[in-house]
């Protein structure tokens, strides 16, 4: 439990210092976008790009189907949790459903995953983050745009989902990794040193950005809906991914780790931001997010304690 918390603690330390440098006002809210920025078209990049040039190794792409499935199932039931227990509409379910559904894999899940698993787990979640927005976004868009009755019309919509999701940086720079170590080539010194270093200001700059960016959420709206977000999110996911990673797809020990603990994160801020662009369900997403993030800290402890003592067994 030791090694856990050296792990751990770190890493929420990091969010809690960009917490409070933001709820300090140290930071203003443009310096914190700035932060953002940086981490999300330059760091977080470069670090996917150098870790899949350098070739993708030993790869379980069953991943991505026992990921996936557990995504779509889980959303399914909070899908019908919502419209029952809640009484929702269709564009309030399908946000209950996102936030049970899209962890915070840039923000959070790099750094932790990098950090616990070592850059072999990092490799598998990047499969997992190249599907993850290709899948859940449209899905989302989608059922959303429907339940609202929006005119933007099918076709407008593909459009525009797909131009999203091809600009979309991280997407970008894990293509050209996964592109470039297809060739076998090694990457260049200068390039290989210069992706080195951006990359390594990834995980720090992410966890501090994450928590300055938490002082923007508040705690509002129906606190028993957003309870039954956060309970769908860290308990409900990774459960139904654990069954699925090592029942119906039987994962590798590491691949099954990666996939649960990728589960496990908290929702993503993503899920208000789709929230916001709608303005629907924001005060609801945006608990969500602070909640979720903020229980983490003992669901993901007690997770990672365990995934550990198993992965020294298998």
């Amino acid at each position: 439990m030791q090694s856990i918390f050296e792990t751990v603690l770190p890493i929420f330390g990091l969010i809690l210092c960009g917490y409070l440098v933001g709820r300090g006002r140290w930071m203003s809210e443009e310096a914190v976008k700035g932060l953002n920025t940086f981490v999300f078209y330059f760091a977080v990049p470069a670090l996917l790009f150098r870790s899949m040039a350098r070739g993708l190794g030993p790869v379980e792409f069953s991943i991505v189907g026992a990921y996936m499935g557990a995504v779509l199932l889980t959303f399914v039931l909070a899908f019908g949790v919502s419209r029952l227990l809640f009484r929702t509409d269709i564009a309030e379910r399908t946000l209950f459903g996102m936030g049970s559904i899209y962890s915070n894999t840039v923000l959070l899940g790099i750094p932790l995953i990098f950090t616990a698993l070592g850059e072999a787990g990092g490799v598998q979640l990047m499969l997992i983050i190249t599907v993850h927005s290709i899948m859940v976004f449209p899905l989302v868009t989608v059922l959303i745009e429907f339940g609202l009755g929006a005119g933007q019309g099918w076709r407008s919509l593909a459009v525009n989902t797909g131009k999203s999701l091809a600009l979309n940086p991280i997407i970008l720079s894990l293509a050209a990794g996964i592109a470039f170590g297809a060739t076998g080539f090694t990457l260049p010194s200068p390039i290989d040193r210069f992706t080195s270093l951006l990359g390594a200001a990834a995980p720090p700059c992410a966890l501090f950005a994450l928590g300055a960016s938490l002082t923007s959420f508040t705690i509002a709206g129906d606190v028993k809906e957003t309870l039954g977000i956060v309970i769908m999110k860290l308990l409900v996911h990774p459960a139904i991914m654990a069954v699925m990673a090592l029942y119906v797809f039987a994962l590798p020990p590491l691949a099954a780790a990666v996939a649960i603990l990728t589960a496990a994160i908290p929702s993503g801020a993503n899920v208000f931001i789709m929230a916001r662009h709608y303005n629907i369900y924001l005060g609801r997403s945006a608990s969500a997010v602070l909640i979720s993030t903020a229980v983490s800290v003992v669901t993901l402890s007690i997770l990672l304690a365990v995934l550990k003592d198993w992965l020294a067994q298998a």
